[in-house]
């Protein structure tokens, strides 16, 4: 594998400059700290990294794809269960002593993705069991067990089961089970886990925080190029600079630019251009699901973000900004709600000297080439 794969890294050697971030989670994984979060904007390189750090501990691990419930507007708990238990069962095939455990609890078969069980209907499982049952095997083979939750703020549509009891319990008694949950929506992560809730099960509980931030300016010309030296390719630095200032220092943008430019072996302006198009597109997709749980705000925060990709970044102006579009007075209390929700879900960004800004280059051309197209939609 090389940098500019656009698969998932699974090697340390594949991975470009988050060789901090990397000890930081081997060790909280060596030392099966009961919850770690590892947070950053989409294509930041949460997924690799975790990936990495598995193989390099080789403990066991459940992980669950939760980008598999992004598109719905809420996921059922037996739908919930299901997933979660095809993704046990895997361990079933590769340990024998888990299979034997698992069957303690009432399973009789896995056909398929359909799981069948003995006694009590699905939606009665207790995932508080499960778990007891996968500590138990790890305590009496010394060892740990990860489950991993990627891309966990989608399961704030859960909808039957409160998942973080569960979690709490876990984290209190069983001593073999590290929880992993990355997230990029960093903000909605943080409300679904309510660490800093008194009423939460999991309030006040220490957590180890691993933040994967996009590059620098530097740091994303340098990927580039050593990217194109494993396939013995070397743009010049103006060409490199145009797609840093285009598609930003996102990893994952400039992986994609990296991939189509050597499956083209060309790297002018028309493959920057294209890649931006189909980046956009996967933008476009990504800012609908959010839209689509939110339709009767879509319109106000498509015009919050067109307003700061048009240069307006203060609170002040971005209100003004929305009040002469509709033509009426917007309460601050609703104005803040909607700005704040833009930033937990990671299209906006608040600076340290209180502007506001869109941290993602590409969104930020998507809103001011697409955005016609959103209030089509909407």
């Amino acid at each position: 594998m090389t940098y500019f794969d656009i698969r998932p890294k699974t090697r340390r050697e594949d991975l470009y400059n988050r060789d901090e971030e990397l000890r930081v989670l081997i060790r909280g994984i060596r030392e099966c700290n009961p919850l770690i979060l590892v947070l950053g904007l989409r294509r930041t390189g949460k997924t690799s990294l975790l990936n990495v750090a598995l193989n390099e501990t080789g403990v066991t691990s459940i992980i669950i794809d939760c980008r598999v419930f992004e598109e719905k507007n809420s996921i059922g708990y037996k739908e919930f269960i299901n997933y979660f238990l095809r993704e046990v069962n895997k361990l079933r095939t590769r340990h024998r002593m888990i299979q034997q455990i698992i069957e303690r609890i009432g399973w009789v078969e896995v056909a398929g993705f359909k799981v069948k069980l003995r006694g009590p209907r699905l939606g009665e499982v207790m995932l508080t069991q499960i778990l007891e049952s996968l500590n138990q095997w790890a305590y009496e083979n010394n060892t740990c067990i990860v489950i991993g939750f990627d891309e966990a703020q989608e399961l704030v549509k859960l909808r039957g089961i409160n998942l973080l009891p569960v979690i709490a319990h876990a984290y209190d008694y069983l001593k073999n089970i590290t929880f992993i949950i990355t997230g990029s929506q960093v903000g909605f992560l943080h409300r679904f886990l309510k660490i800093s809730n008194p009423q939460s099960p999991l309030y006040g509980r220490a957590t180890l925080d691993i933040t994967l931030k996009p590059f620098n300016y530097e740091q994303a010309l340098l990927y580039l190029e050593e990217g194109f030296k494993q396939y013995n390719m070397h743009p010049p630095r103006n060409v490199l600079k145009e797609v840093v200032d285009k598609l930003g220092s996102i990893p994952g943008w400039l992986t994609m630019y990296g991939y189509y430019a050597v499956k083209n072996r060309k790297y002018n302006k028309n493959i920057i251009d294209r890649v931006l198009e189909k980046a956009s597109r996967i933008m476009l997709r990504e800012y609908m699901n959010f839209l689509k749980l939110r339709p009767l705000a879509a319109k106000r925060y498509t015009s919050i973000l067109k307003a700061v990709a048009e240069g307006f970044n203060e609170w002040s102006r971005i209100k003004r900004y929305l009040e002469i579009l509709e033509g009426k007075r917007i309460s601050d209390s609703i104005f803040t709600q909607l700005l704040r929700n833009l930033v937990d879900a990671g299209f906006l960004e608040k600076t340290s000297d209180g502007a506001y800004r869109i941290p993602d280059p590409v969104l930020a051309y998507t809103i001011r080439r697409h955005g016609h197209k959103l209030e089509v939609r909407l």
